[in-house]
């Protein structure tokens, strides 16, 4: 079993890279399976963990689509949520009537989520819907549009998650073990 040091925790093996794999080509295959309209389309990216995933989804989509980007935070250097979502970068793109899916690494409180849905409502989006790699369930009101796999209360690193700015290019997902 893999076993990382970063700065002061230890992180262990949750899910392998053939396993990552296997759930990140379920979902940018039931993503591709839905899209209708690549044109209206705008695909963004909460900075800097979504990266990752909204890469395999783009690539899989033709040319048409509109990708772009924003960068919201509520944890800082830390294990757990501030409860407050700052937006540190917003999309510049006109949304009034695009069909937008925010992509993100993880759904951990759901908070940085409603924000950036009620967000893009505001700015006059067709739809929004969500996508995320992993989800811990129960934490929004409706579980998110798309979404690898369900994890618990462990605190993830890899393909995009972090600790402390850190473990974002491990190829396989690691929990906190201590």
């Amino acid at each position: 079993m893999k076993t990382v040091k970063i700065k002061d925790r230890i992180f262990t093996e949750l899910f392998s890279e053939q396993e990552l794999s296997e759930i990140v080509s379920k979902s940018v295959n039931e993503i591709k399976k839905t899209v209708t309209d690549e044109e209206n389309l705008v695909l963004v990216g909460v900075l800097n963990g979504g990266v990752p995933f909204l890469n395999e989804i783009a690539f899989s989509l033709s040319e048409k689509i509109t990708i772009d980007y924003v960068k919201a935070v509520s944890y800082g250097d830390k294990t757990f949520s501030s409860g407050r979502v700052e937006l540190l970068l917003d999309s510049r793109l006109e949304m009034k009537g695009k069909d937008v899916i925010i992509v993100d690494d993880i759904i951990d409180t759901g908070r940085t989520t409603e924000f950036l849905k009620d967000h893009f409502v505001s700015k006059g989006a067709k739809s929004v819907r969500t996508a995320c790699l992993f989800y811990k369930k129960g934490v929004l009101k409706e579980d998110p549009d798309f979404f690898g796999s369900y994890v618990g209360d462990e605190f993830i690193i890899g393909f995009g998650l972090d600790y402390a700015q850190r473990g974002r290019n491990i190829k396989s997902i690691l929990k906190l073990s201590d």
